[in-house]
């Protein structure tokens, strides 16, 4: 009966893992097309973090080398700083830029100004 659960197991898996990803890229590139439409501002959504914009993996990557580097606080920052980007960009695709964003993009700034000192290098003394 193990057996049985395992061989048919594996390709519902598998199947599921490529429905997955197959989603994912969708979501991005769909994610991507509205943020370049419309958040054109990079203070909102930077370069770097408009690549990893469509890709969960990635957007965890980069808050766990946050938290490796920087500490526990980094990594909220950025974690809270990525879902309120992710947030803006859905937020504006649906109702459009304006009063139903603006606590976002508000929010968004509130983050980045929080987080850069605590990012920055430290001048040499």
């Amino acid at each position: 009966m193990a057996v049985l659960l395992v061989v048919k197991g594996i390709p519902v898996v598998i199947a599921a893992g490529l429905f997955w990803r197959v989603a994912a890229r969708e979501n991005g590139t769909y994610l991507h097309a509205l943020a370049a439409v419309l958040v054109p501002e990079r203070e909102l959504i930077q370069d770097d973090e408009w690549v990893r914009l469509g890709a969960p993996m990635q957007r965890y990557k980069v808050r766990r080398e946050m938290g490796w580097t920087y500490g526990w606080r980094a990594r909220r920052l950025k974690t809270q700083l990525q879902r309120e980007q992710l947030r803006l960009i859905r937020k504006a695709g649906t109702y459009g830029r304006g009063a139903q964003t603006l606590r976002h993009e508000i929010a968004i700034r509130r983050l980045r100004a929080e987080l850069d000192p605590l990012i920055q290098p430290r001048p040499a003394t």
